[in-house]
């Protein structure tokens, strides 16, 4: 998972407007010198959203949408992947044809595309959370001894493949209560979603089995450091539900 002395750690509000997720928090663990440090252009026009993460490669904003509440025109940023943190029922602004998301669903928006938008037909908060990938001007050769970028590969925990395209690999994880991923590596321009979070512990050759101090909120996100399989780094779930998260690796350098 994620090397805790690598992360900084930024606390957000995340007002979800329903009775029983007000309160809520999520904690963004970024590499340093990652946030945002000044506006950015909103995605719908009716929605005010909140920057989780913004690097070189990604930026990443979470809207809230309320029951009965309209987005207005969505506006391409660029190549965008959408996820569902909390999902519902959306109906199109221009169709009118009504589509149940659930939790952890995800789609692509190619960089030219464009919308009406849609309207929260449901009876409970929509959490959307947008990644747009950032173009490569110049692109790096990869550092020595990084492992080659492809599927994430935990030994323990069979993943879910959702989407793969030119630019992303989106891959889904449920661990278990008391699992542990395996020793792994970690590719170079990652990115880690939670769609439920929950308390980690983490361990390698050379770091002894520890927990993290925080326990990781729903729709956390962060950019994860590469890691060579030589280190011996795993993660655990040390909670007592599943923790539910998606990982998404730049294919381009």
């Amino acid at each position: 998972m994620i090397p805790h002395l690598a992360m900084a750690r930024i606390f957000l509000p995340l007002l979800l407007g329903a009775a029983a997720l007000v309160g809520a928090a999520a904690l963004v663990r970024a590499a340093p010198g990652a946030e945002a440090t000044a506006p950015v252009a909103e995605i719908y026009a009716n929605l005010t959203g909140e920057v989780l993460l913004d690097n070189a490669r990604v930026r990443v904003q979470r809207y809230l949408i309320a029951p009965g509440q309209s987005t207005g025109a969505r506006t391409a940023q660029g190549s965008q992947l959408l996820v569902f943190i909390r999902g519902g029922v959306l109906t199109s602004t221009a169709t009118g044809r009504a589509v149940l998301w659930r939790d952890g669903r995800v789609a692509w928006h190619g960089a030219n595309e464009q919308d009406a938008g849609s309207q929260n037909s449901g009876a409970t908060p929509i959490i959307l959370e947008w990644v747009m990938i950032k173009p490569v001007a110049h692109p790096a050769a990869p550092a020595p001894g990084s492992p080659p970028k492809g599927y994430l590969n935990y030994p323990n925990i069979p993943g879910e493949d959702l989407l793969e395209n030119d630019e992303v690999i989106v891959q889904r994880f449920t661990v278990a209560p008391g699992q542990w991923e395996g020793v792994h590596a970690h590719h170079p321009d990652m990115l880690y979603i939670h769609v439920r979070g929950g308390q980690w512990a983490a361990r390698s050759y050379h770091e002894a089995q520890h927990s993290y101090p925080e326990t990781s909120p729903d729709g956390e996100v962060g950019w994860m450091a590469t890691i060579p399989l030589s280190e011996g780094h795993e993660s655990g779930n040390v909670d007592h539900h599943p923790i539910d998260l998606l990982w998404v690796t730049l294919k381009q350098q």
